[in-house]
């Protein structure tokens, strides 16, 4: 009773310590029982406290405590398996993997089938040992073979693959047991593809014929085995599996031949072929082995004749590898006797051969008509029937049957034949070339030769739309006839191309009539070089009246005057003194030394036949010598001439221009320009123009477009100084044109307290003749328009508010503040002088009074090179100018002036920013009842900053900051002590 008590309890005890390790395999696997671990109740009850100890010690990580536990119960019953494992468990859990193994290891030798014990054995991870060397390799096989498993023979083997030591991994398949497991049967494929991979064939065949024996050999490793042998040409062995009935089907008999055949084996090739007959399964087959036959064999004919075909239609494959051998030599009887042996309806072509060879005409025609029967799309079959049919004197149906099978698609050789052919025939039969057939006739062939062929078709030669879509491509191939049938049709419509085909028919036949053809159209494209080398290349007696003055106006036109005069001498020579060419160009020699001289022989030309050149040459002499009116009445003359003259109407309106008649010279520009809108000249000409007409948004159409010209020119080149300057000057051209109002401030301010300057004693002031510190003064301006008063003027209304520092000192010039609304006129086009009336009042009613202000003032040296405009080219640039203004105070009767002359230099310093030290002296002049005058010079530097560009507009503003030195020789209303003074000066234009 207390033993089963006991027994209860123990049983209660161990599924409590199954519950609490739950989540232990091993414990879910084997359990903690007697009956689950195989012991007797007294073992059990012995040995169970201490196994709940040590799987409690092993669940709370007490590895001491678990390992001795676990290592005292296998002590007491060692041959125990659940108690093994669980101590082997022990050991890899905490991680003793090597002492588990040993352990399993030792007890598998005990139970060797046990596979609990192979399958905890198997769950320990292996320690993969890297193998890098041959040596590592031979004491891992070392190893291996002491103690071997499955899986070390697999590592070796497939180490040994990886380090290239194949009897190494064939040494592992010695092993029966190994070779037959699934890790052996791998290794066996591996080191088979490795030994093909390295080439090593006679190991591969070696495994494919173990393979064999072993009836393991698929029919994909049977064909690859016969490919070992083919690459690694193992004939012996080959013929030895031959022998043994392996590899003796049809196919294997072809590819071993053909292989021989390859590698150039000549005698070994020859004598196989005569040793083996095999029995073939396909037509396809026997041809390949005739082919073979009659291809390497010592003696072809006869082994083709010895061969018993197997396969009635490659009977003519026979007779057609003979039949040639025997033509060759002659022998037609033997050929005859060998197409007898097939029917009659067989091999028609070879039979026809042998009927042209021997003559037989009637017989040639008979099979050339049923071989076209049988192949109607057949080129050389059409060919070999109208040949016939001409030489049976039968050409109409010979032309018939070409005609109706026009084009000729197919071989280019025997299309060519044909077409030749065909020409011929519509030669000797021109009904033939009906309209509807000549329209068939003219649609382009592919190939160059072709279309070549058809352009001289009756018909064809003479229709240029034809001629174009026939020979348009330019093919080099085309003769010089085509060429020139292409360069007649294009000579109208487009001349350049025109050129280029006579150039080519001249390249290709290079005669009189092909240079004279060069020569005319070279000069209508105006090519005037061309032309000219093509008249130099005819000889004199070759040439005609005609050619002799076309030729001497080509020289003219390309500048060469000693050929012009050498072939005028020659027109001389032949009575040519009435032609009015003849003067036309005999007066260019005069041109331009002698204008007089060229006068008289144009007017001699004119009065003979007036032309449009002769009067525009003329004119040109006309203009030079500033008769205008004579020039103008001449370039009228030509344009009734040749109304559509684009260059006549350029040069009317230039000399429009020069006698004033800016309108008309606009209208005769634009006129000009229409015909010859890429010439820079006019556009520019015709900006100018629009200019002086006051036509601001033309103006700056064409200054936009002499921007887009030059920029345009300085994608090819970089731009020459001169064109930097020219662009700089057009987007100044386009900003002043676009320009309406314009803002100014200009103010001066003494840096020395208490001094007074007559240098601020500026002309158009408020108190002309008084002295002050500082002065400042803000305007705006607006352009009324040009050409208002007299033609080129410049009328602008402007107001201004300006002030001084009066007598008291201050520093910023606030006293004395005036207004001032007037109008300022521009006279003169050229020259920068104006003339203004001004209302002044005063903005402070306690000081000053109202007054009338007439001014006149003006600039000189300031222009061009020596201008304070920005300068785009250099580092910097020398400025000068000479300023007068003068003015009459009505009210007041007072008059000033001022005549101030300054030199500096400007030194770039950044795009747009210059600083410039400079140097003046200045006279001021002042009357009222009394004159009295002041002189002063200064020296100074301004930091002067253009901005607001854009692509086409140059800088429109324009700021400076100065510093001045100035000393006054002599004042008016100036102390002696204050003749040295300094002055901050401002300046914005906008």
């Amino acid at each position: 009773m207390k033993e089963n008590n006991l027994n209860r309890v123990i049983g209660w005890s161990g599924l409590l310590l199954t519950s609490l390790l739950s989540t232990s395999a091993l414990a879910d696997n084997i359990g903690t029982s007697a009956e689950e671990l195989g012991l007797s109740d007294y073992r059990h009850f012995v040995i169970y406290p201490r196994l709940d100890k040590a799987l409690k010690a092993q669940k709370n990580n007490d590895e001491a405590t678990a390992i001795r536990e676990f290592e005292y119960i296998h002590q007491q019953v060692p041959d125990n398996i659940p108690l093994t494992l669980y101590l082997a468990e022990a050991y890899r859990h905490f991680n003793h993997d090597d002492r588990a193994r040993l352990l399993l290891e030792d007890q598998l030798k005990r139970h060797p089938g046990d596979t609990r014990l192979k399958r905890s054995l198997a769950a320990i991870p292996e320690d993969v040992k890297t193998v890098k060397t041959v040596e590592d390799l031979l004491a891992q096989q070392k190893a291996c073979d002491a103690s071997p498993t499955p899986r070390c023979r697999s590592e070796v083997g497939q180490n040994a693959l990886r380090l290239a030591q194949l009897p190494v991994a064939r040494a592992q398949l010695d092993d029966a047991a190994f070779a037959a497991s699934p890790k052996g049967k791998t290794l066996r494929t591996d080191l088979l593809q490795r030994a093909i991979y390295l080439k090593q064939w006679p190991l591969a065949e070696a495994i494919f014929s173990e393979s064999r024996q072993q009836n393991t050999l698929s029919a994909a490793e049977r064909r690859q085995w016969f490919d070992v042998l083919l690459t690694g040409q193992l004939d012996a062995r080959i013929l030895a599996l031959q022998s043994q009935g392996i590899f003796t089907d049809p196919q294997s008999y072809i590819t071993y031949a053909t292989t021989l055949a390859y590698r150039g084996e000549k005698t070994r090739l020859q004598r196989y072929l005569s040793e083996n007959t095999p029995l073939f399964t396909t037509e396809a087959q026997e041809k390949s082995w005739l082919y073979l036959l009659s291809k390497y064999s010592a003696n072809p004919v006869q082994a083709l004749a010895n061969h018993t075909v197997q396969f009635a239609a490659n009977r003519q494959y026979v007779v057609g590898a003979t039949l040639p051998v025997l033509l060759k030599e002659g022998q037609y009887e033997a050929a005859q006797k060998l197409l007898a042996t097939l029917p009659a309806d067989e091999m028609l072509e070879e039979r026809y051969t042998v009927s042209v060879a021997t003559q037989n005409k009637a017989e040639a025609l008979r099979l050339a008509r049923l071989l076209y029967q049988q192949a109607p799309a057949n080129l050389t079959r059409l060919d070999q029937l109208t040949w016939q049919l001409m030489q049976a004197g039968q050409p109409r149906e010979a032309a018939d049957l070409l005609l109706q099978r026009y084009p000729f698609h197919g071989d280019a050789a025997v299309s060519n034949t044909l077409m030749a052919r065909l020409a011929s025939l519509l030669e000797s039969h021109p009904y033939l070339a009906t309209p509807a057939k000549v329209a068939i006739l003219s649609k382009p062939l592919p190939l160059a030769e072709q279309r070549q062929w058809q352009s001289q078709l009756p018909g064809i030669t003479d229709n240029c739309p034809a001629i174009v879509r026939l020979l348009g491509d330019m093919s080099p191939s085309y003769d010089a006839a085509a060429w020139n049938r292409l360069a007649k049709c294009y000579r109208d419509t487009l001349p350049g191309i025109a050129l280029y085909a006579w150039q080519q028919a001249e390249k290709r036949q290079p005669n009189a009539w092909q240079h004279r053809a060069v020569a005319y159209q070279a000069y209508q494209v105006e090519d005037y070089t061309t032309a000219l080398t093509a008249w130099e290349k005819i000889n004199l007696h070759e040439m005609n009246n005609e050619d002799l003055l076309a030729a001497a106006n080509t020289a003219q036109a390309a500048g060469n005057g000693a050929a012009r005069d050498r072939w005028l001498q020659q027109a001389e020579q032949r009575g040519l003194g009435n032609n009015a060419l003849y003067w036309w160009l005999h007066a260019q020699r005069y041109i331009p030394a002698q204008p007089e001289l060229a006068l008289n022989d144009l007017t001699r030309s004119i009065n003979i036949a007036p032309s449009a050149e002769a009067y525009v040459a003329r004119a040109t002499i006309y203009r030079q010598q500033h008769n205008v009116p004579a020039a103008i009445s001449d370039l009228r003359a030509a344009l009734d001439l040749d109304p559509n003259n684009s260059n006549t109407k350029a040069a009317l309106g230039y000399a429009l221009w020069d006698s004033g008649d800016i309108a008309q010279s606009r209208e005769m520009l634009e006129q000009a320009h229409k015909g010859l809108p890429d010439d820079p000249a006019q556009i520019r000409q015709l900006a100018y123009v629009n200019q002086r007409l006051d036509d601001m948004p033309a103006t700056q159409n064409y200054t936009r477009q002499v921007i887009d010209d030059i920029d345009n020119q300085a994608l090819i080149t970089p731009l020459t100084p001169e064109q930097n300057q020219q662009r700089f000057n057009f987007r100044r051209l386009h900003e002043d044109a676009g320009r309406r109002w314009t803002f100014s401030f200009d103010s001066s301010i003494g840096l020395r307290s208490g001094a007074m300057s007559t240098a601020n004693n500026n002309v158009g002031g408020a108190a002309p003749g008084k002295s002050y510190r500082s002065y400042g003064q803000l305007e705006a301006e607006y352009r009324i328009g040009r050409n208002m008063l007299l033609e080129g003027d410049l009328l602008s209304v402007y107001s201004r508010v300006f002030a001084d520092t009066g007598e008291n000192g201050v520093v910023m010039p606030v006293k004395n503040p005036m207004s001032g609304t007037g109008l300022r006129w521009k006279p003169l086009r050229d020259q920068i002088f104006f003339l203004a009336i001004e209302q002044q009042f005063p903005l402070n009613g306690q000081n000053g009074a109202s007054d009338t202000m007439l001014r006149a003032s003006a600039s000189f040296f300031n222009g061009g090179k020596y201008s304070d405009e920005w300068h785009p080219n250099g580092p910097g640039w020398f400025a000068q100018n000479l300023y007068l203004d003068a003015a009459q105070y009505v009210r007041q009767d007072i008059q000033a002036w001022t005549a101030d002359y300054r030199v500096s230099w400007h030194q770039k310093v950044a795009d747009g920013q210059t600083l410039e030290p400079y140097a003046h002296v200045q006279d001021n002049g002042y009357r009222d009842k009394g004159t009295q005058g002041a002189q002063l010079g200064g020296v100074g530097v301004r930091w002067n900053i253009w901005t607001g560009a854009t692509h086409y507009d140059a800088w429109p503003h324009k700021i400076s900051f100065g510093v001045e030195y100035q000393h006054t020789f002599k004042a008016i209303n100036q102390r002696t002590g204050e003749r040295n003074n300094a002055f901050l000066t401002i300046g914005v234009h906008w």
